[in-house]
């Protein structure tokens, strides 16, 4: 064989090594970027398993008579998103510094009694701060008390007009509230029914 030939023989030798490694390279590829994106559905399709409420002090008392939702903790504060005596401002802070969750699917919000029912409250930040926060997570609001302490006066169609931003903000307010009562701080038989409502409304 003369020298051109072994040249020849050389380049395609070298061509088919090269190309061989450009298939399975590609074949890698394609099998690395489907095993990726089969493990991004099943986590889209499986992670989110977590019914949470959150807010204020009526917290663990609607917490307590569903089966299907869970407090982030037993002892109130900013870390488990609910504690006594606070609003819905001290609610967004919080929501903001709480890391993104992805294994959450339901978020039971409980909030407004503490803040007389202001509709000037800042009710789109709070919604939006918690798409963020569980971007897998759909969105229940519980209508909190009134007729005791500062909310003494307040009336059904200001707690209504509270919510109902809330309802524009995507998020679905459940019928049964807490309403008008001499104190919502004990196991009132309202909260066994807003518990069967939450566990019927619920995924």
């Amino acid at each position: 064989m003369n020298s051109g030939n072994k040249i020849l023989k050389g380049v395609g030798i070298g061509l088919a090594v090269v190309g061989s490694f450009m298939l399975i390279s590609f074949i890698y590829k394609k099998i690395k970027n489907s095993n990726s994106k089969n493990s991004e559905n099943k986590d889209s399709n499986n992670t989110a398993t977590k019914s949470i409420i959150i807010g204020d002090s009526q917290t663990p008392f609607i917490a307590k008579q569903s089966q299907k939702i869970k407090m982030l903790g037993s002892v109130g504060g900013e870390n488990v998103l609910w504690k006594g005596g606070m609003g819905l401002k001290w609610l967004k802070d919080a929501v903001t510094k709480y890391p993104i969750s992805n294994d959450v699917k339901n978020v039971v919000i409980n909030i407004g009694t503490n803040g007389g029912f202001n509709a000037n409250e800042d009710i789109a930040g709070l919604i939006n701060e918690l798409k963020r926060v569980f971007p897998k997570s759909k969105f229940y609001a519980v209508k909190g008390s009134w007729g005791w302490g500062g909310n003494k006066n307040k009336t059904q169609s200001q707690v209504d007009a509270y919510y109902d931003k809330f309802k524009n903000n995507g998020v679905i307010v459940l019928q049964t509230a807490i309403g008008s009562v001499t104190d919502p701080h004990g196991n009132l038989p309202v909260y066994k029914e807003i518990g069967k409502e939450i566990d019927k409304t619920i995924e």
